[in-house]
């Protein structure tokens, strides 16, 4: 009877044994199985993390190499206006240049008959009224130049710019006021029909007279501020 006791407690004790194993090992597995889904959730937010992290290094590359061409662009486009501004400025100095009457206004060989005097000499005082039609005539040939040329000469304008003006002139047959916009006008008097009219806008070394058998005298002049100045002082004149 004793060993049969003892006998059954060895088998409860075995089955016991053996639940508690079970239990345990279910424990195990449930823990195994948490830590499992706990690393795949947590590799899956990694790799979440290291996709969105190398999109914005894709972005930030992108928007790099985006700024480099804007900064490109932009400095394309100063240069190309910096360009721009200085051909403007070269033709405004070219159209400057040209409209400057420094230009001699008479073609081939040529000699100088009068030129204005370094000072001019005071008049003599009179008794009489000073007749105002000589006064003005006086003052209207003053500082003039009178070219001698040779027939088939060419006479010129010294500078780009407007005839004013085409009068009759007493002393020589025609004159032609050019005004070249910059505060100067040259006027040319000859014996002989202008080959331009008022209005016309002409160019530096345009034609305005031919010089004929008639006459080889031409008168020319400079004014300043509607003032005449001498002509040597503004012409070059080489050879």
């Amino acid at each position: 009877m004793e060993q049969d006791k003892i006998d059954q407690t060895a088998e409860k004790g075995i089955k016991f044994a053996k639940a508690h194993k079970r239990i345990l090992f279910v424990v195990l597995f449930a823990l195994c199985a948490l830590f499992a889904a706990l690393f795949i959730v947590s590799r899956s937010e990694i790799k979440s993390l290291e996709a969105e992290i190398d999109l914005l290094k894709a972005q930030k590359d992108e928007l790099a190499i985006q700024s480099e061409k804007e900064k490109n662009d932009l400095e394309a486009q100063v240069t190309l206006l910096s360009n721009q501004v200085a051909e403007q400025i070269a033709k405004e100095e070219e159209e400057a240049i040209k409209h400057y009457p420094n230009g001699l206004p008479v073609t081939g060989k040529v000699t100088i008959k009068e030129q204005p005097a370094e000072a001019e000499e005071p008049e003599e005082e009179t008794e009489e009224e000073p007749d105002e039609y000589e006064l003005a005539r006086k003052k209207d040939l003053s500082q003039m130049v009178i070219f001698g040329a040779n027939h088939g000469a060419k006479v010129m304008a010294a500078g780009s710019g407007t005839v004013v003006s085409i009068e009759d002139d007493v002393d020589f047959g025609k004159k032609v006021v050019i005004d070249h916009g910059n505060g100067y006008k040259t006027v040319y008097r000859y014996n002989d029909a202008p080959k331009v009219k008022e209005g016309d806008d002409i160019l530096q070394g345009q034609l305005l007279f031919e010089v004929n058998f008639i006459t080889s005298h031409v008168g020319y002049q400079i004014m300043y501020d509607d003032e005449y100045i001498n002509p040597m002082d503004v012409m070059e004149i080489s050879g």
